[in-house]
């Protein structure tokens, strides 16, 4: 099992929103702003932080237009390490007015493992030119098109941040295109409920808890093959529902995050969060 699939699998689990819900400039996010989280493995016995996930945005201008570079970097902790060493950089760049996205790359390695995705996109954000070299197969190069805008997995992690949430907590499903490496998923999420939720060492959020249905399109690579996630045979094959827990502040930030695997389950918690829109507090530590 590839831990780093894992990984990114939980990643797009915030990939929401379509791109007509995003309001211009008017983001609960800004530049400056960093997040970290811990990830938890959880299977019998075991119980142990695993990695760490730092997302760090800034203001930039990409071919002459105002946008925002997001860096995410994450490693396995020193217990992970000692049974696979994992390293992923991921550079995306989305406008400033709309989020769509420009360029997104990744550079990831798992041992001898390793992994790159080069994507740009068109200006309507609906046509990608993807790039995928891995250590297990040939360099691929090939175009994704589709009638919505195609997310990459980090721009989507935003862009749900931005959408109407409101609409979703009203009975609205959400559906959102995101591409992975050759594949390509549709992503639905739905309002659970509203609760306070304790985040160890953090303290107790006001949240809402939405819940994310993530399916293969057709013609996508076996996952069973490429993913730790549990997955369903039926309907092409979908990855284990994602919950995650959402500040009710103007942040709009995830505070937690969780998922089945096939063996156990994967959660996520915030340990740091700076430079936010509006201060990030609890309701109670």
């Amino acid at each position: 099992m590839r831990l780093f699939n894992i990984l990114l699998a939980l990643l797009t689990l915030f990939a929401t929103g379509l791109h007509t819900d995003i309001q211009a400039q008017d983001h609960p996010f800004q530049g400056g702003e960093e997040i970290s989280y811990k990830l938890r493995y959880k299977w019998g016995l075991i119980n142990a932080d695993i990695a760490r996930l730092d997302f760090n945005i800034q203001n930039e201008t990409f071919d002459g237009e105002p946008c925002f570079r997001l860096v995410t970097r994450g490693a396995t902790s020193n217990l992970a390490a000692s049974l696979v060493k994992v390293k992923y950089y991921y550079d995306s760049h989305f406008r400033r007015s709309d989020l769509t996205p420009v360029a997104f790359y990744r550079r990831q390695t798992e041992g001898s493992y390793w992994a790159k995705n080069d994507y740009t996109w068109d200006k309507t954000g609906r046509r990608l030119h993807a790039i995928v070299d891995k250590s297990t197969r040939p360099l691929r190069d090939t175009v994704f098109t589709s009638a919505e805008v195609i997310h990459d997995v980090i721009s989507a992690i935003y862009s749900i941040r931005a959408a109407d949430l409101d609409a979703i907590k009203r009975g609205k499903t959400l559906h959102l295109v995101a591409a992975l490496d050759c594949n390509m998923y549709d992503m639905f999420i739905d309002y659970e409920r509203s609760e306070n939720k304790k985040v160890p060492d953090m303290g107790t959020f006001a949240t809402d808890l939405f819940v994310m249905r993530v399916q293969t399109r057709d013609g996508a690579e076996q996952l069973s093959k490429e993913s730790a996630i549990a997955l369903s045979n039926k309907g092409g094959g979908s990855l284990a529902p994602i919950s995650m827990w959402i500040t009710q502040d103007e942040n709009r930030a995830v505070v937690f995050f969780s998922t089945a695997i096939a063996f156990g389950s994967i959660n996520g918690r915030l340990t740091n969060a700076s430079g936010t829109r509006c201060p990030l507090k609890p309701v109670t530590k």
